[in-house]
Formats: C-alpha cells, sequence, structure tokens
C-alpha cells in the first residue's frame, strides 16, 4: 500500500489500469481493498463534485481532479 500522505500514490494505486483516471469501479475495489465500503450515494457525490471542477462531465476523475479533492 502506499504512503497515505502522497497523493500520486494514492491516484496510482486507485487507477488500477493505469489509464490516467480513476473509474467508480476502479474506486469502489481500492475502497474495498483499504477495508471500507462506499455507498452509490457517496460515489455520486465525488464523481460529480470532480465533473463539476473541470466541466468535462466524464464520470472519471484525473490525477489534477483528484490533487484539488485531496486538498480540501
Amino acid at each position: 500500500m502506499p504512503d497515505i500522505d502522497d497523493p500520486t500514490a494514492t491516484f496510482q494505486e486507485f487507477d488500477r489500469d493505469g489509464d490516467g483516471y480513476i473509474t467508480r469501479a476502479e474506486f469502489t475495489l481500492a475502497m474495498k481493498a483499504r477495508g471500507e465500503e462506499v455507498t452509490t450515494a457517496e460515489l455520486d457525490s465525488i464523481f460529480k463534485a470532480a465533473d463539476e471542477r473541470d466541466g468535462d462531465v466524464d464520470g472519471r476523475i484525473s490525477l489534477a481532479e483528484f490533487l484539488v479533492a485531496w486538498e480540501k
């Protein structure tokens, strides 16, 4: 498991296929691997906020979006 204080390493952990984006499925799997469950409502909120930040509404979280959220 990566250093929990390193957002880039955490992003890479969540981005299981290495394509530069975290999908809902990848986010769910990463949270389960950490022993945490995430509800559909939580996923909706997380991914909606990411889409609103960059306006692309692609349903994925990029590293840039992740870093902005990390700082909050």
